[in-house]
């Protein structure tokens, strides 16, 4: 969907509130891809999104180079900027990033912490509970990276949590394109309430196991509807 098409979209998303134009600018690019009203491999022309935002390019700057740190635009050699397109090396890194670390900081933090309510926690699955029906996927992937972050950070180790941090945004783009090729996030939601049990529970071995099965689970789709595109990529040399 090109961004004249996507403009009433973007202004009632930079209607919205965070703290400074360039953060506004980012969450609702930000918020339009995940959605996909921005689709993968879409230009990001600073010009053409100041004009139809009513801002000036400074904060579109700005909100571009925060959206390439976090990994969901990309500038090319040419220094033109689009949106990622998501390939089968691209999340299959980002898997086994998260597997090897997240399931393990969970682990830290409930032993340290014991068994005990985790109201924070819940709080995140009932705000993702209440957009099941799939209808706003960035909003409902954003709300499950939050319920992920409340229980990493119990591990308390600074150097986890932020390595954990920078994957968040990346993961949330993961799980909202896998949901348009099998629309998971229900059982994805039942995953993350007997994850949640566990912790409460104190049980830090059974919390690890099963964050592991969910993260190795998340992506089957998307990995495998990936590698059926590379398949019929015709090789260099063959008819198409």
């Amino acid at each position: 969907m090109s961004l004249d098409a996507s403009a009433d979209a973007f202004r009632t998303l930079i209607m919205q509130e965070p703290a400074s134009r360039g953060d506004r600018v980012r969450d609702a690019l930000q918020q339009a891809i995940l959605d996909g009203v921005l689709p993968q491999g879409a230009p990001l022309v600073e010009r053409d999104i100041a004009e139809m935002l009513g801002v000036s390019k400074t904060p579109v700057r700005e909100a571009l180079k925060q959206l390439q740190s976090s990994g969901l635009v990309v500038a090319s050699s040419y220094q033109r900027v689009s949106v990622r397109r998501l390939d089968e090396a691209t999340v299959r890194a980002i898997d086994e990033a998260r597997y090897a670390v997240e399931p393990q900081a969970v682990h830290l933090g409930v032993q340290l912490r014991g068994a005990g309510a985790l109201p924070s926690a819940r709080r995140a699955l009932e705000a993702a509970a209440a957009l099941l029906d799939g209808e706003q996927p960035a909003q409902l992937g954003l709300a499950n990276r939050r319920f992920h972050r409340e229980l990493y950070v119990l591990s308390g180790n600074e150097w986890l949590i932020s390595f954990l941090d920078k994957l968040q945004v990346l993961a949330t783009f993961i799980a909202t394109a896998g949901w348009k090729v099998e629309p998971a996030f229900a059982g994805e939601a039942a995953e993350h309430t007997e994850i949640l049990e566990a912790v409460e529970a104190g049980d830090a071995d059974r919390a690890r196991d099963l964050l592991q099965a969910h993260i190795h689970g998340a992506s089957r789709a998307l990995l495998s509807s990936l590698e059926q595109e590379g398949d019929a990529v015709p090789q260099h040399g063959q008819n198409a």
